[in-house]
């Protein structure tokens, strides 16, 4: 592992010649970061409750190295509310009594240089969170190698189903240098009452995006400034990822390479949707002041558009609450459809990463350290009862915006509490019931977990939206294009994985 002084002395020159880094942690000669083959976690060896693997009639027994019951001190680094993440802290110490966890609450905006401020005052944390582009990490050699510890960790086998069908985490290496921490389906919330204003039958929950699209048509009346949907998540994400099984990632990218033909299809219902008038009107418009009486209002808040595309976080935050509610606005959640004939359960979702430290004394405690405040079923556990019991400083109660990662049927069913149950008035409880049961394959965003593909957006994708929704460009023209592009600045940015030692 990298030493402190080594990782400043790199940070320094990555400050002085704005060049970015070409390596991502240590590592041991024998190790291959070979590019791995797409492949499918059915063929791989079944493993038992007991953490046992089942392979070709041999037992295969999955255990951890020991923790250390030498004293020691670990620094955990996130933007997580702090009240919850010192109470698990706390939870962990008592677990590990000769482990003192120091916790670091890093601001959201800005949070990457945050990091690598604290990180130069030769305080690295342990354990820590990536905000947003898998390549700030990469690049600045922040992640540490987890593999030894996740592949031979039963729990690990027990998380969301595309975690490791999918290999996130891996950057398209062998190995495991970051795991996703927080997880939050992209969600369609539909507008109940105004279904029932207009008499028209709530979509089926487990509807294809064929009928998704039908439905935006049917319930958009532009002579009632009633418009079908609006969108602060988009189709141009969500349409690959519900249209191609083999889909790992944004774009189409089926972890090897992008298929930007089904980019190509999505964006092009999502132009003819936005140019067609089926989208609520630009906020600040004209048009969204005939249609609300007010041009600043958000979409969703005039209860005059019957699907907002969001994220789960949404809910909590906004449309649980008092002030919608008593102005009739019920909004209940629906999964991103998946396109008819096809056959994975896959759905773009959010899902931000976190990796222990490349300079770490204790590598094994800081992964364990990881676990317990993110995807194991014991912190999870200790999560709830801060939920239920815990609030913040001014008195408002802890916000239960993300869901498990672990699979855990216990986590599951007390998450289940936190919303709208069975004597919710409102009647909403089948539809989180539906969500909660079948959410549970995520992919993310491109940028956690594809190298090189902020580099492409910015130097390759720049303006090519507007070239079709204003230029009258036909997407599918530009799919060969797109994809060499794309593939050349992953194969760029692979290149930070030639140097490893």
């Amino acid at each position: 592992m990298l030493k402190i002084k080594k990782l400043l002395c790199l940070l320094l020159v990555f400050v002085l010649s704005f060049t970015l880094l070409t390596a991502c942690g240590k590592k041991d000669d024998k190790t291959d970061t070979s590019v791995t083959e797409p492949g499918n976690q059915d063929t791989a060896p079944s493993t038992d409750e007991s953490g046992t693997e089942q392979d070709g009639g041999k037992t295969v027994e999955k255990s951890l190295p020991p923790m250390t019951t030498e004293e020691i001190t670990l620094i955990y680094a996130s933007w997580e509310n702090e009240v919850l993440t010192t109470f698990l802290a706390q939870k962990f110490m008592e677990k590990y009594p000769n482990i003192k966890v120091e916790v670091v609450t890093l601001p959201l905006d800005g949070y990457n240089d945050a990091l690598l401020n604290f990180i130069a005052t030769d305080r690295m944390p342990d354990a820590f969170w990536i905000l947003g582009e898998c390549d700030f990490a990469i690049h600045n050699q922040l992640l540490g190698d987890m593999t030894e510890y996740w592949e031979n960790d039963p729990e690990a086998e027990n998380v969301l189903y595309t975690i490791n069908e999918c290999k996130f985490g891996y950057y398209g290496t062998d190995r495991k240098w970051a795991t996703p921490v927080k997880f939050f389906p992209e969600i369609i919330f539909a507008n109940k009452a105004l279904f029932e204003q207009l008499n028209v039958e709530m979509p089926p929950m487990d509807w294809t995006w064929e009928e998704m699209i039908e439905y935006v048509k049917k319930m958009t009346i532009p002579e009632k400034g009633i418009y079908g949907f609006n969108q602060y998540r988009r189709i141009v994400t969500w349409y690959p990822v519900s249209a191609f099984d083999d889909c790992w990632g944004e774009f189409g990218w089926d972890g090897q390479s992008y298929h930007f033909e089904y980019w190509a299809d999505g964006i092009q219902q999502e132009a003819e949707l936005v140019n067609g008038g089926y989208h609520a009107p630009p906020y600040g418009s004209d048009e969204a002041e005939a249609a609300f009486g007010d041009r600043n209002m958000w979409a969703a808040d005039s209860g005059k558009i019957a699907f907002q595309f969001d994220a789960w976080w949404t809910f909590n935050n906004l449309f649980a609450r008092d002030t919608y509610l008593e102005k009739g606005l019920i909004y209940v959640p629906y999964l991103v459809p998946r396109v008819e004939g096809s056959k994975s359960q896959k759905r773009m979702a959010t899902l931000d990463f976190g990796g222990i430290s490349s300079s770490t004394e204790h590598p094994r405690e800081a992964y364990e350290l990881l676990k317990f405040m993110n995807w194991g079923e014991e912190g999870w556990m200790a999560k709830i009862e801060a939920y239920k019991t815990l609030t913040n400083p001014d008195g408002s109660a802890l916000s239960v915006d993300a869901l498990p990662i672990t699979l855990s049927e216990t986590v599951w069913k007390e998450i289940r509490q936190f919303f709208p149950g069975e004597d919710d008035p409102y009647g909403r409880a089948p539809w989180f019931d539906y969500c909660l049961e079948n959410c549970k394959y995520p992919i993310p965003y491109g940028g956690t977990t594809i190298p090189g593909f902020s580099t492409f957006l910015a130097e390759a994708y720049a303006g090519v939206e507007d070239s079709i929704f204003n230029g009258g460009v036909d997407p599918h023209d530009l799919v060969d294009e797109l994809n060499e592009k794309a593939n050349a600045a992953n194969r760029e940015a692979m290149k930070a994985f030639e140097n490893y030692k």
